[in-house]
């Protein structure tokens, strides 16, 4: 029973890590494309834990099955500056892509780390 406790745990610790690499790769773009994130979240649900930054609230919430980055004008037009919906279509594209492509990176690196430590020596 205790094994499949720490199973459980593993499983949850793994899936939040590869959330929060693909969270942040929208963040890191949608930042760096100068759009306003509103929140920046792990998880679902009622939030255990939250950090109020300058402009984007950090949270952490119960159910670990998931994440969000939450920008302005992502769910409904905004004319404000900063906001994802008034950003050119490029901006847009990059920032979309952004988070299946560091989950590509992050797996191409994590293969090779692994295999510079399994290297069979050829004599």
């Amino acid at each position: 029973m205790l094994s499949f406790l720490i199973a459980i745990i593993k499983i949850v610790f793994i899936l939040g890590l590869l959330v929060l690499i693909h969270e942040g790769g929208h963040f890191l773009v949608a930042r760096l494309c100068k759009i306003k994130v509103l929140e920046f979240a792990i998880g679902f649900g009622p939030t255990i834990w939250q950090k109020q930054g300058k402009e984007t609230k950090y949270a952490l919430r119960l159910i670990p099955l998931g994440g969000f980055c939450n920008m302005e004008g992502e769910e409904e037009r905004s004319e404000n500056e900063g906001s994802f919906s008034k950003a050119s279509i490029p901006k847009r594209i990059a920032v979309i892509v952004a988070g299946g492509l560091v989950n590509i990176i992050f797996a191409i690196m994590v293969y090779f780390i692994l295999m510079s430590f399994t290297r069979k020596q050829c004599v």
